[in-house]
């Protein structure tokens, strides 16, 4: 290997020449296939987690009590329905935050044609819950749109 060269074969000196791939703002929404999805909120995904997707869902009036309940129920009652069928869609955790629910929803061990069928569902759940504004997957990952 040639000084000042990288393993993959470009000169370090070039990268200036290189500007980093913008994705466009819903490129992260259409992997997923939410432009498919008739949700009553607004949703984006902002990054991913390897297998791991973390919904933080924000309500129009600001969280409470009785939101976190309802939004776990609709989210139980989705999953339940196919637990029933014994088809696994994944490790779930709905959790209280101080501003939000969080969904934590780990699809290892999911066979790969349920995986959407988890992520959907729990978006699609989602609207029978009054008063939702947005719902970020991943807000955290480092994208800011």
């Amino acid at each position: 290997m040639k000084e000042n060269e990288t393993p993959t074969g470009i000169n370090e000196d070039q990268f200036d020449d290189y500007e980093m791939l913008e994705m466009d703002e819903g490129a992260f929404d259409s992997m997923i296939g939410l432009e498919e999805l008739e949700l009553n909120y607004e949703a984006h995904v902002m990054g991913f987690e390897g297998e791991n997707f973390f919904f933080s869902i924000y309500f129009e009036d600001g969280f409470t009590d009785a939101k976190f309940e309802e939004t776990d129920n609709v989210i139980g009652e989705f999953f339940k329905s196919y637990d029933e069928q014994e088809i696994y869609l994944g490790y779930l955790d709905v959790l209280k935050q101080e501003d939000k629910v969080s969904v934590f929803l780990d699809l290892g061990n999911v066979e790969p044609e349920y995986c959407n069928t988890a992520i959907h569902g729990i978006l699609n759940a989602l609207n029978n819950v009054s008063g939702i504004k947005t719902v970020l997957i991943n807000e955290n990952s480092g994208f800011d749109f």
